[in-house]
Parts: structure tokens; sequence; C-alpha cells
């Protein structure tokens, strides 16, 4: 088992060792130096014969859609944050960059043909109906990179700490 993660006031894991990649506290994201956003962790999901990369972002809060501004700026800085995740593991699971040692070997074996990404958002203390809003932006927001990747509709999910639990993304609320 891996270390749990802590962030914004949840309880993430722990993860079974080599499922779990901690983006955030990698040598790797280090390397890459100042100006690059990115989400806490990669957890990669399984069941029977497929294979999911869940990039995990979590907040202890968010703007309402009546402040459009704060709100705006809060989706665009996921998809920041998401968009960075991602492509520093594909170029981590491409090998371009020069040390992938803590890429686990469940990791490394993934077939990118046909494994699926999921950008999950993790708002803790969000209530339920706050959620589609939220939900309904960083679905329009990431659309574009859902198409070009080809991913389900299903790859962008807003939970909150009550789903999260349901998940087994953190064992505790």
């Amino acid at each position: 088992m891996n270390e749990a993660i802590i962030e914004s006031g949840m309880k993430f894991g722990p993860y079974d060792a080599g499922l779990c990649f901690h983006i955030e506290k990698s040598k790797l994201y280090g390397q890459l130096g100042q100006g690059v956003q990115i989400a806490e962790f990669a957890v990669l999901r399984t069941s029977m014969d497929t294979s999911a990369v869940w990039l995990v972002e979590a907040k202890s809060s968010s703007p309402r859609p009546g402040n459009p501004e704060d709100f705006d700026e809060f989706i665009k800085e996921i998809v920041e944050k998401m968009r960075n995740t991602l492509l520093i593991l594909l170029a981590a699971l491409l090998e371009r960059h020069p040390d992938t040692t803590e890429l686990s070997g469940q990791f490394k074996a993934l077939d990118l043909k046909v494994t699926a990404f999921k950008f999950v958002l993790v708002i803790n203390g969000h209530q339920d109906e706050w959620l589609p809003p939220l939900q309904d932006a960083l679905n329009k927001a990431l659309a574009p990179l859902i198409k070009t990747l080809v991913l389900t509709p299903l790859a962008v999910a807003v939970i909150n700490e009550k789903i999260a639990v349901k998940l087994k993304l953190i064992t505790d609320a």
C-alpha cells in the first residue's frame, strides 16, 4: 500500500502499490520547474478487462456560478491543471522524460490505445446541488480535449467528498 494523500481536508487512498502516481510530489514534476500547474495525482482504476487513469484534483471550495469572473477563472485553472497533468503523464509513458523510475510497472504497461482517462474534481464540503453547474462548465471547457483524444462523454466528473467515499477515492469524509 502507498501512503494516503492528504489534500484539501480529505484523505485519498491509500491505494495498492503501483496504482497511484503522486505527480504533485514527484521528482519528474519537480524537474519541470515553476509555471506548470498540475492536479494532485493519477490513480489507475481497473475493472474486468478495462483500465482507466483518473486524474484527480482536490479543492476545499469553489466559487459560485453567480460570480462569473471568479467562476470562469476557477474553471480555467482546473482545465489547465488537468491538461498539464495528462500531458506530463503521457510524456512520461512515452519516455520523453529522462527519468521515469517513479512510474510503476502497472502504469508503464498501459496500452494507451485502449486506456480511458477521466478528469476528476473533488470538492470537499460541496453540496450536491452545487455540483451540476461546475460539471457543465468543466465539460464544456474540456470538450476539445475530450474530442481530440476520443474520450467518453463521461470523462469528466465533479464530485464532493461523499461521492468520493462511495467511489473509494477517499477513505473518510
